[in-house]
């Protein structure tokens, strides 16, 4: 038997269930050197009557929890470093937990406000869980944190999912919340995993890890060597301190000097405006996410880089649409992790003409400017950015599904594939903004005590030597706030300089509507 301090075999307390593709090693790896903690989605829960309780009782949160692990087990997933060959190499395996004790993964933090701040938010990023020394054999690798009783943060490593899936989670824990019986007698705290439930079909199984071939992808990376090697003063950020260095090794873990650490700014926009947005988006055959993107950029060219040349973007996307599912049994394994995303170039002195557009009309021997916005160019911009993400769902086979697929080739040797790619995601995502939007959480009606009327959806920034300079994240409660998170790494973007690009981009925003 294993001693207090040592860990114990795999097999003690977990099965493997399928071999790692990309996206697994790379997000294992990113945590386990320090360069993105965790991702979180937070819903305030209040009661659906004044006579109600203020707080949700402790035995309902656990009750909530277990219907959510029942219906998703593949909560218990974890990643698995094991030897490779003799020459000491290691691969990453996906392996489900035997057991989930919850204790484990909820904490109740009675004396916090049942709120989340901005300051809230960094101190739950800046929290860096499922390390080797926090190691428990029934722990798994997300939690639930309930601030002042009312505030249910999920927290995941982004291995176990992504950002759709928490709306999920929230969901699935409003049901069960909502259904919880006060008489009847409290569950045992230890939840039992069944692995063959997680274990993907083989169909499914090949698709995770199909690869196709890099060649279809190299002109990405060659145009942004191309990019940085005759325009890299002229970037967006090409100004700001280089980040400092995250830990050297996948199998070592980072030491508390190279974690990455988190700030946030966030914006709150109120559901009126935001139906005033969203209406002039589709009068406009237009999308909110191409919008916020392509005004952030013009936000950045003409008011804090305009010398810069080529702005740089990436939209997050779910692809659930472009994924298979199972059909071997009622309930067939299910992807928790399905994003993907979409990068996009755009020459920034075209962001300049929209909002300084120069053009003099004729009135007699009077002169008189045109309107400095061209909204018309401002909303084809946004039309052209939507076209290039909907192309890869409309497009067989998906290109977005092939960039995950040839990012398959890269190496399963979690040394190797840190060593060698990491140094070309730095390449590919440096100098760029990221938008990640979850849409609105649709308020369904129900009889039950309990109702969500507000969300805050976040992701730790990454380090700066290997991703993009600010990250925004978006989620809105059906008439409630829609709330955007920046996240940016501390030191290098100052609090002034967040906020003021997003209280500018929603100016902009204003201005073409």
């Amino acid at each position: 038997m294993a001693s207090k301090n040592e860990k114990p075999e795999a097999s003690a307390y977990c099965t493997v269930v399928r071999p790692s593709n990309y996206l697994d090693r790379m997000f294992y790896i990113q945590h386990r050197v320090g360069a993105q903690s965790n991702i979180l989605l937070s819903a305030h829960y209040t009661s659906t009557s004044e006579a109600g309780p203020k707080s949700l009782p402790r035995e309902a949160v656990y009750s909530a929890v277990r219907s959510v692990i029942t219906e998703y087990p593949e909560l218990s997933l974890i990643g698995l470093a094991e030897p490779l060959d003799s020459k000491g190499r290691h691969e990453l395996r996906v392996a489900a937990l035997h057991e989930i004790d919850l204790e484990t993964c909820i904490e109740f933090r009675d004396t916090d406000e049942p709120k989340i701040t901005p300051k809230a938010l960094e101190c739950l990023h800046n929290e860096w869980n499922w390390t080797d020394e926090q190691f428990n054999p029934r722990q798994p690798w997300w939690k639930v944190v309930v601030l002042g009783g009312q505030q249910v943060v999920f927290v995941y490593h982004h291995l176990v999912c992504d950002g759709r899936f928490s709306q999920m989670f929230q969901r699935q824990f409003l049901i069960g919340l909502n259904s919880f019986d006060e008489h009847q007698e409290p569950s045992s705290k230890i939840i039992k995993i069944d692995s063959e439930a997680v274990r993907l079909e083989p169909e499914m199984e090949k698709f995770w890890t199909s690869t196709v071939s890099v060649f279809l992808f190299l002109h990405v990376f060659l145009s942004s060597m191309l990019i940085r090697l005759f325009l890299g003063s002229r970037l967006l950020f090409a100004n700001v301190p280089r980040a400092k260095p995250h830990g050297k090794s996948a199998l070592v873990e980072a030491l508390p000097e190279e974690l990455t650490k988190t700030r946030i700014a966030t914006l709150r926009i109120s559901s009126a405006k935001m139906q005033r947005i969203i209406s002039a988006c589709r009068e406009r055959k237009a999308t909110f996410a191409p919008l916020l993107l392509s005004m952030m950029l013009c936000t950045l060219a003409l008011d804090y880089y305009p010398k810069a040349m080529v702005g740089i973007s990436n939209c997050a996307l779910d692809l659930r649409p472009l994924y298979p599912r199972g059909t071997e049994s009622p309930r067939s394994a299910q992807f928790l992790q399905q994003a993907g995303g979409h990068r996009k170039f755009i020459w920034l002195e075209r962001c300049r003409r929209i909002f300084y557009h120069q053009e003099w009309s004729q009135n007699d021997d009077v002169k008189a400017p045109a309107p400095k916005v061209d909204a018309d160019a401002a909303w084809q911009l946004v039309r052209e950015y939507r076209a290039a993400l909907a192309k890869g769902f409309e497009t067989d086979p998906s290109p977005h599904i092939q960039t995950v697929q040839a990012g398959n080739n890269v190496s399963t040797d979690l040394e190797e594939m840190k060593k060698s790619y990491f140094p070309v995601l730095g390449n590919h995502m440096n100098n760029s903004i990221q938008l990640s939007n979850l849409g609105v959480f649709a308020t369904e009606a129900n009889s039950g005590p309990w109702k969500i009327d507000d969300m805050s959806f976040s992701a730790a920034t990454v380090n700066g030597n290997i991703s993009y300079n600010i990250s925004l994240n978006v989620v809105g409660v059906e008439g409630g706030d829609t709330v955007v998170n920046a996240s940016y790494e501390d030191g290098i973007l100052t609090e002034d300089m967040v906020y003021g690009v997003l209280e500018t981009t929603f100016e902009r925003i204003e201005a073409i509507l």
